[in-house]
């Protein structure tokens, strides 16, 4: 589980986020953007959004998000534009194979729903997971991330795949192994301290 950097496992090697400047001439300044939020604010963003600038705004209506050029409601994404999400920030070697919507998560992904699925056909066996409102890849799943994952659950005994570290496999083997080192303390003190020395007989000629 250490043989490897844990960004490598998380397959950001294979991301090249595209993003916008505040400093943009074109775009709305985002003291103004920040106006139009139905709420009580609590924070704003520029983020790229299938090439093109938005403002996501945060606070107690949810978020909210804005064209950033035009400063009007965020009108979606259609599939072309998932698309040309994976596609522009994806650095491996490999090509598009498929593109799912999913309303269930799958066993690598266990985030909010719905969500995008890439696969790419490269030798890691990539998966992107877009989210289909922001366009932000939330997951990138390899096959190292999935040897990883399984290394994990045998790490913590996880058997329900819920990420449990209170488990009572876990206790049970954690219990067993202190059982296992107190007497070992036991046996080695009993070895040098208490176990009665040997009498030496007497030589006799």
């Amino acid at each position: 589980m250490t043989l490897f950097p844990i960004d490598q496992v998380r397959g950001r090697h294979l991301i090249e986020p595209q993003v916008f400047s505040l400093s943009d001439a074109d775009i709305v300044p985002i003291e103004i953007a920040m106006t139009a939020y139905d709420g009580a604010l609590t924070g704003a963003q520029l983020a790229n959004i299938a090439g093109r600038p938005a403002y996501i705004l945060l606070g107690d209506e949810g978020a909210q998000m804005l064209d950033a050029r035009s400063g009007l409601a965020w009108e979606g994404l259609a599939t072309a534009d998932v698309k040309h999400v994976a596609l522009s920030t994806y650095q491996g070697r490999g090509e598009l194979l498929s593109m799912l919507k999913l309303d269930v998560a799958p066993n690598d992904y266990a985030g909010p729903l719905p969500i995008w699925q890439v696969k790419f056909d490269d030798t890691t066996k990539t998966r992107f997971y877009i989210d289909p409102k922001t366009a932000e890849v939330r997951s990138v799943r390899t096959r190292l991330w999935r040897v990883f994952d399984l290394a994990w659950k045998f790490h913590i005994m996880d058997v329900t795949g819920e990420d449990d570290f209170n488990s009572w496999w876990l206790r049970l083997a954690s219990g067993a192994a202190l059982l296992f080192a107190l007497s070992g303390v036991g046996l080695l003190w009993f070895r040098i301290v208490a176990r009665p020395r040997r009498r030496r007989k007497a030589v006799t000629a």
